[in-house]
């Protein structure tokens, strides 16, 4: 921390009037059925970015990160045009606090991030960093806005100004991430109950596949279309709320799709009730059923994911692994027994083996907790 006010001196020639973190976020079950009004069970982690923050007497904004050599990016209030780079996500933030809430910054503002998630997608960055900026000007400009509702701000930024058609899962998450518990969302409804994340004999892994991802890129956004097909064509207000047997008559890539959504609903019922018996045999199961949905009906891990999954999944240290967040790259999440760090690096090195002659990449772990969304530290 003294680092950071450190340079944000160098860099901005003051000291940061206030300091806000926000953490990444984990999802341990429910891929892809955020958007489709099913139950989701994530939880934020104790990685994320931290936000140093100070306030000026115009209107321009000056914004440098860690991860981005101390660039300084400049843009004003008044000026929130798009651009391909990290500054989008604030600007997105902004943009959404004055169409929907007719409110701006009375001033500008200088701020300095610095960032100890994995440099690889997979933890909600942009969810992270768009709810710091939610925080920061709802706390500034006394907007008096709950939690939920600034998730729902920093999910309409990623819907409306950055292009991506995501649920809210993620913005939800690290807004309302609570320690030692995950989060049972029902994301059609907004209702939501803490459910500990008590798993006995077991250690939960994130694996990095290192494999670099745009989700504006990528088939996201074709994936959400496909699913919003499938339900015009079925009954019910959203596409996990149908039943196995209402598909039938679909075309297939449509019935995969709405399989997968459906399917997904019941794990995540079924993973709660695996955590509250604490039946890490029976979690591990419904993680490798998962990925296997994920992998043939939904059609988003890729290679790489899959290289990596089946390596663990084959494994007797390993209850059961699957991609978490948006797929295409990015991330895993593994339920391992409780070894010691010893036996879990031994292993990671043989998975590795087995990952970099499959791609040419290597792959990085960390083991991580849930913790507490985003706040203000100083």
């Amino acid at each position: 921390m003294e680092n950071s006010k450190a340079r944000f001196r160098e860099l901005f020639g003051k000291d940061p009037d206030r300091i806000y973190f926000s953490p990444g976020r984990v999802n341990l079950i429910g891929e892809h059925i955020d958007y489709n009004g099913g139950h989701v069970l994530p939880f934020a982690v104790s990685l994320g970015i931290t936000g140093l923050v100070s306030f000026n007497e115009g209107n321009e904004i000056q914004v440098a990160s860690s991860d981005f050599k101390d660039e300084i990016i400049r843009f004003t209030t008044d000026d929130l045009k798009k651009t391909d780079d990290f500054s989008m996500y604030i600007k997105g933030v902004l943009y959404i606090l004055k169409e929907d809430y007719n409110v701006k910054p009375d001033n500008g503002f200088s701020l300095f991030l610095t960032s100890n998630l994995p440099k690889s997608p997979g933890l909600a960055s942009s969810a992270s960093l768009e709810m710091l900026i939610s925080r920061i000007m709802n706390d500034k400009l006394s907007l008096g806005l709950s939690d939920t509702e600034l998730a729902v701000v920093s999910k309409n930024a990623e819907n409306r100004y950055v292009g991506v058609n995501c649920g809210i899962m993620d913005q939800f998450a690290v807004a309302m991430g609570k320690q030692d518990n995950c989060i049972l969302l029902d994301t059609n409804t907004l209702k939501y109950e803490y459910v500990p994340l008590y798993t006995p004999g077991a250690r939960l892994v994130i694996i990095n596949t290192n494999k670099p991802r745009n989700l504006i890129e990528s088939k996201y956004n074709e994936r959400r279309m496909e699913c919003d097909e499938a339900l015009k064509l079925l009954k019910g207000e959203t596409l996990c709320r149908n039943d196995v047997e209402d598909i039938s008559e679909l075309v297939e890539i449509l019935k995969k799709r709405a399989r997968h959504a459906i399917t997904e609903e019941i794990r995540v019922n079924d993973a709660c009730a695996a955590l509250k018996e604490r039946d890490m045999e029976k979690l591990g199961k419904l993680l490798k059923e998962s990925h296997r949905s994920l992998r043939y009906d939904y059609e988003v891990t890729g290679k790489e994911l899959d290289v990596i999954a089946d390596a663990l999944n084959s494994s007797s240290l390993c209850y059961g692994a699957r991609m978490t967040g948006a797929g295409f790259g990015g991330c895993l999440v593994a339920l391992m027994k409780a070894v010691d760090d010893s036996a879990l690096k031994l292993l990671m090195e043989d998975v590795n083996a087995v990952y970099n002659k499959e791609t040419g990449l290597n792959l990085s772990y960390y083991t991580l907790t849930p913790a507490d969304g985003t706040r203000r530290i100083i």
